[in-house]
């Protein structure tokens, strides 16, 4: 590396007369490679100091720099690493061992000037920002070839390169990685990825490996963590949780099964999702509205499982299957995880619950509906839209545009979301179009998942239903307003067995807010307060 610092590779012939100017070992150990292609393929940065001739390294929250012509090298100024040859420069080009890079950054790589970075496909995280390296500098074959073979039919290199260009056009292009993380499931291993872009929000990424170490999936903008405090009532000391797995074939879903301490077999809730792609917790910003349900529950000796949303974990190929609805969405997969808690002994398979939040409240007739064992003992919708989701989000951008006036906040953006909503929702309303007859100008998503589901009332399909329900509202939750309760109560009016309670504070989170809620609130950590799980728990048990 020169004082421009030009960032070419040497040629093999170079390295290889490079290697035999030093000790002349030819241990992997002492192999030196250059440095900016070797590190930058991982997502680092590399900064040129001429006047001292020192290379600094920044990835993540580690620092390495070296001085040119030294044999040792520095940790975020501090720890000494002791190098088997000093830095150099050969033809412009900065050269070091190879082993000190996988020391300083923990990474297992190889590298060779014809090839260059080859991964240890159980490094997960270096594999990961080196796909996203990929994809920023236009290698759309090369980042291809890291994903499975399935994932690579359905996403060809191409529309991998439009699918990449749209996203960062919206979020933001990858600057500098800040936050790397490993997370491992029962279903996948994942790199999960922080980047600085050019807008003020950082870009999360998920890559998602198989078993076999190739891409399965990728889940972006992956959410940045909130303050979730957990609850008073968690007491660890009352429940365990396990790694377990919901559904077969090619979409198997990741989740937790909290279990009372103690002998079975336990009731059991298992908890649906809203809109959009939850994670099992259905984190909203500082909440973990799941989280808190399970621990609570399982306080009261009922068993919860709560699982990722099939849109989270498998969310390109969800979005490139042809004929997507909430069938597959939501459905299929509640059921699935109905029929394997039938197979674990320490559950009551009499005692089957089902509890739906938001989307997932709604769903639950038809969740009941097309579970044909008759193995669902109850179920409970909480903040479940009684109305046509449709409706719902129309009435959402309106609300957002009151808002804005209210604030005196200019308005003209909002005025245009509400109208382009309008139309979008008359779309959906004309009887002319159908799943079979798709209007061309539809630009709310999925045509096919929101002609399927268009013009559902839960309420219509419960009416017909024996399956004792317990309806839980917010009367604070702007998202689903409580008029909806009134919905579920109209609709199942001629029915003895459903249970409705309203809770004054509580927004669609079920957490409490003084002041009318916004959503601003979402930031401030709050949990689903003990009442609740009481009022739920004494349900199931029959105690109330």
């Amino acid at each position: 590396m020169a004082e421009s610092e030009p960032a070419k590779q040497m040629s093999a012939q170079e390295a290889a007369a490079a290697e035999e100017a030093d000790t002349g070992s030819s241990s992997a150990l002492a192999r030196m490679v250059p440095l900016r292609a070797v590190v930058e393929a991982i997502g680092a940065e590399v900064e040129w100091d001429a006047e001292n001739r020192l290379v600094t390294v920044t990835r993540v929250a580690v620092k390495l720099a070296v001085k040119i012509g030294e044999r040792k090298a520095t940790v975020n100024d501090s720890a000494t690493m002791s190098m088997t040859q000093e830095a150099a420069i050969v033809n412009d080009t900065t050269l070091i061992p190879l082993d000190t890079i996988r020391q300083a950054f923990q990474v297992s790589i190889e590298w060779d000037d014809v090839n260059g970075l080859a991964l240890d496909p159980s490094d997960v995280t270096a594999a990961g920002s080196h796909f996203v390296y990929l994809l920023q500098n236009g290698q759309f074959q090369a980042a291809s070839l890291m994903l499975s073979d399935k994932l690579r039919a359905a996403l060809p290199e191409a529309k991998l390169a439009r699918y990449w260009s749209g996203n960062i056009g919206i979020l933001g292009a990858p600057k500098r990685l800040i936050s790397l993380k490993r997370e491992i499931t029962a279903v996948q291993h994942n790199a999960l990825l922080g980047y600085r872009t050019e807008k003020s929000t950082p870009l999360g990424i998920a890559v998602r490996f198989d078993a076999n170490g190739k891409i399965d999936d990728i889940f972006m903008p992956l959410s940045p963590a909130g303050n979730y405090r957990k609850p008073d009532y968690d007491k660890p000391e009352l429940y365990s949780e396990e790694e377990v797995t919901v559904g077969e074939g090619e979409a198997p879903l990741p989740g937790t099964l909290t279990l009372p301490k103690g002998e079975g077999p336990f009731p059991v809730v298992v908890l649906v999702h809203g809109s959009g792609p939850n994670d099992r917790d259905e984190t909203l910003g500082s909440y973990k509205t799941f989280r808190d349900l399970a621990v609570g529950l399982a306080a009261n000796n009922i068993a919860v499982l709560r699982y990722e949303k099939r849109t989270r974990v498998h969310t390109l190929k969800s979005a490139l299957h042809p004929a997507f609805t909430v069938k597959e969405e939501t459905v299929d997969d509640a059921i699935a995880a109905v029929h394997m808690l039938q197979k674990d002994r320490r559950i009551d398979a009499k005692r089957i619950f089902v509890l739906g939040h938001s989307q997932g409240g709604m769903l639950v007739p038809s969740i009941i509906e097309s579970e044909k064992q008759k193995s669902i003992a109850g179920a409970i919708i909480m903040a479940g839209p009684s109305r046509p989701l449709e409706d719902i989000v129309l009435e959402q951008n309106k609300q957002a545009l009151a808002w804005a006036k209210e604030a005196g906040l200019p308005t003209e953006g909002l005025e245009q979301q509400v109208k382009a909503m309008e139309q979008q929702v008359a779309l959906l309303k004309d009887p002319q179009y159908s799943v079979a007859n798709l209007p061309k100008n539809f630009a709310l998503g999925n045509p096919v998942w929101w002609f399927d589901f268009r013009n559902y009332r839960g309420g219509e399909i419960a009416k017909h239903q024996s399956t004792p329900l317990l309806v839980l509202q917010g009367d604070n939750d702007f998202q689903v307003t409580a008029s909806n309760l009134d919905g579920w109560k109209s609709a199942l009016s001629a029915r003895q067995d459903v249970v409705y309670k309203l809770y004054p504070k509580l927004n669609h989170g079920f957490v409490e807010s003084e002041q009318p809620s916004t959503g601003k609130e979402y930031a401030l950590p709050g949990n689903v307060p003990s009442y609740v799980i009481d009022d739920i728990a004494g349900w199931l048990t029959g105690k109330n």
